[in-house]
């Protein structure tokens, strides 16, 4: 089965937590109908699980098609994951999955946390990511390193990570946002398409050196 009783562990969240997520979106989307930036939608949503391998092919079976994939995302590296990337419909998921060597995979933690089919981050496509983290410091806000400029076959893609919602979990376990600007595609939002081997990389290295650091700081204090 795709959606798992909650008796299992899987994709549940307390009331608590999904409404803390609700009102931090909807508050982001409100504010920005108002300020010189957008929120569009949502980018792409990031799932750590156990076996990427098995989730893949559940997707693959309802209809999705993978636009990226990596095996290793941190080549050489004392852990990293694997990543696939999934549009089914307008829905654009990564799949990730902890590869532990010398240290445990900030994937592996988070399963271990959280359980198989955990909802890591929430991606949101913003229309100028400059004015919205100009804007995001000034209210507070906190991110991870700054923000990211890669090229993918649609164009110039720009993307930053914010810091962990909850001060009581380590950074490898704490979910986050990330807010991206994509290329405009026909003239309207179009959720995640390509994602690529530096995305992987630096999006996998950002939570590491949060975690090497102890950082203990969170994206913003309600």
């Amino acid at each position: 089965m795709f959606l798992q009783d909650c008796s299992r562990g899987s994709l549940c969240y307390s009331d608590r937590q999904i409404a803390f997520w609700l009102k931090l979106f909807l508050g982001v989307v409100m504010l920005s109908q108002t300020l010189p930036f957008r929120v569009l939608g949502v980018d792409h949503v990031a799932i750590a699980v156990k076996d990427l391998k098995r989730w893949k092919a559940q997707y693959l079976s309802m209809g999705a098609t993978v636009f990226f994939e990596t095996d290793d995302a941190s080549p050489g590296g004392s852990s990293s994951m694997k990543l696939c990337g999934l549009k089914l419909g307008e829905f654009s998921c990564a799949l990730i999955e902890g590869i532990d060597r010398e240290e445990k995979s900030q994937v592996s933690a988070f399963v271990e946390k959280h359980g198989d089919h955990s909802f890591q981050h929430v991606a949101l496509a913003v229309d100028n990511i400059y004015v919205f983290v100009e804007w995001a410091l000034e209210q507070g806000f906190h991110f991870l390193g700054s923000i990211q400029d890669r090229v993918d076959g649609f164009g110039q893609v720009k993307q930053i990570f914010g810091r962990k919602f909850d001060e009581h979990l380590a950074p490898d376990e704490g979910p986050f946002y990330e807010f991206v600007q994509r290329p405009n595609q026909e003239g309207r939002f179009v959720s995640a398409n390509s994602f690529s081997d530096d995305f992987a990389r630096e999006f996998f290295l950002e939570i590491e050196d949060a975690q090497h650091a102890g950082e203990g700081q969170t994206f913003v204090t309600l």
